[in-house]
């Protein structure tokens, strides 16, 4: 090829409205892109800020941990350890602990009758720290004793508990212990 011909090849390339050099540069910064879109992994993490076990022995109750929050706004609360489990789809709210105060870190349980009937005492012990149960810090006053009473019929009701667990700064883990009778 003479140098005349390489010239009018390149003086048509610049010529266009497109120079070639931007196509290059869109190629590689797609070839690099591919790349990168096939060596990414993307791995969930839901639990991610909440670390803890709950234990349970709960012969005549179902527990379910509804997890951590803030206790935002007290008014008309009031400490009580004493509840009725209501009729089917039916919840009572029950708030123990220490003194609900803003900003403390709050736990809440939902408690449900299996055994439809009677009396019953909940022991709820909350700890922080690494050596649970016997090490740990003791949260929420140390252990709160529930006395619930079931609905006497079968019943689908709850008892939602709400318990302030005195502090505003938790040292993971944080362990929850629930026992029934």
């Amino acid at each position: 090829m003479e140098l005349s011909s390489i010239r009018v090849i390149v003086s048509r390339i610049t010529t266009k409205k497109v120079p070639a050099l931007t196509l290059v540069v869109v190629g590689i910064i797609g070839m690099v892109a591919g790349v990168l879109a096939a060596t990414i992994t993307i791995t969930s993490n839901p639990y991610t800020g909440e670390i803890g076990t709950l234990h349970n022995n709960t012969g005549s109750m179902t527990v379910s941990d509804k997890g951590l929050s803030i206790v935002s706004n007290v008014t008309g609360i009031s400490g009580n350890s004493t509840a009725t489990f209501g009729g089917n789809g039916s919840n009572a709210n029950l708030y123990t602990g220490s003194t609900f105060t803003s900003g403390h870190w709050m736990e809440t349980i939902v408690l449900t009758d299996t055994t439809t009937g009677g009396s019953h005492t909940v022991t709820i012990k909350i700890q922080s720290g690494s050596t649970p149960p016997n090490g740990g810090t003791n949260l929420a006053g140390g252990t709160i004793t529930l006395t619930l009473t079931g609905p006497g019929s079968s019943s689908t009701g709850t008892i939602t508990t709400y318990v302030d667990l005195g502090v505003s700064s938790i040292t993971a883990p944080m362990t929850l212990y629930v026992s029934a009778t």
